[in-house]
């Protein structure tokens, strides 16, 4: 199998544990383009929060961000889906009543919170990190409330990328991804979770894969000609086509089953750049 695409989940995977890039992986990246092979990005962040993390200097070919809402060539926006309004408020409607953890995310434009809903989110936020919540996660959260949420009035329900909910407890997730099912008897959505804390609404049909493919058909390559890398169960579609599928030491056991191969490091460890360089020495 020759690989010519290399594709990169951020979140766990590119990212270490304070949410940036190693200089290690990013030389080394630089490397593997200078050599022909092509470098993408396949985020469940929107291309906001991406440059929150991902330095300038770090350079790839494409992005698809906000698992498949948008994909980027070059700094050209290729695609691009919102939400039905009426489903995004819905949605924060049931969150605030619930209690719910939640962010809006626009396609262009910082994320949104109804300031009603600011009272009982800090509170959650001003508890010990419980011990099953990474500490990428973690640290987005407590960013997102000093300063990356907009807390607004009214919601601006136009153009939303996707819609992010967590929870500190696992079981309160678990129990509003159950909810989150029934409501797509009435409103068809798609949800993606990259952490047993969290979910992620998108549109119908929406992943990261359909993202990938249009990029694979632009550059010419064939998808048993790609490899990805991933560690949570938004990266699942993307597996189920690639040629060569690797999970993160610190990926989820669902995602480990579904991969070709597991990295000997985590994302903690430089685990993408060690597995790069082996892979391609």
């Amino acid at each position: 199998m020759t690989i010519e695409a290399i594709v990169l989940d951020l979140d766990g995977t590119t990212l270490n544990e304070i949410n940036t890039v190693n200089e290690t992986l990013i030389q080394y990246i630089g490397e593997l383009r200078e050599r022909g092979k092509l470098v993408f990005i396949a985020t469940g962040r929107t291309l906001e929060e991406l440059k929150d993390v991902v330095p300038s200097h770090m350079l790839v070919d494409a992005m698809v961000t906000a698992n498949g809402m948008s994909a980027f060539i070059e700094g050209n926006q290729i695609i691009e889906h919102a939400l039905p309004p009426q489903l995004v408020e819905r949605l924060v409607a049931k969150a605030g009543a619930e209690e719910m953890y939640y962010e809006v995310h626009p396609n262009d434009g910082a994320r949104m919170t109804l300031k009603k809903d600011k009272g009982y989110m800090v509170k959650q936020g001003m508890v010990q990190k419980p011990a099953t919540v990474e500490e990428n996660e973690w640290l987005s959260r407590q960013e997102a409330m000093e300063g990356k949420i907009k807390w607004v009035e009214q919601m601006d329900t136009d153009s939303v990328a996707k819609i992010y909910f967590f929870s500190n407890d696992i079981h309160t997730m678990e129990k509003w991804i159950a909810e989150l099912e029934w409501i797509k008897k009435e409103h068809a959505f798609t949800t993606a979770s990259s952490t047993h804390h969290n979910v992620e609404v998108t549109v119908e049909g929406v992943s990261k894969a359909t993202g990938v493919q249009i990029l694979l058909k632009h550059f010419q390559v064939e998808p048993q000609n790609i490899l990805a890398v991933g560690d949570g169960e938004n990266d699942l579609p993307l597996f189920k086509f690639a040629g060569r599928c690797i999970a993160m030491k610190n990926a989820t056991d669902l995602v480990k089953e579904q991969a070709d191969e597991v990295t000997e490091y985590s994302y903690r460890e430089d685990g993408l750049y060690r597995f790069l360089k082996e892979k391609f020495q």
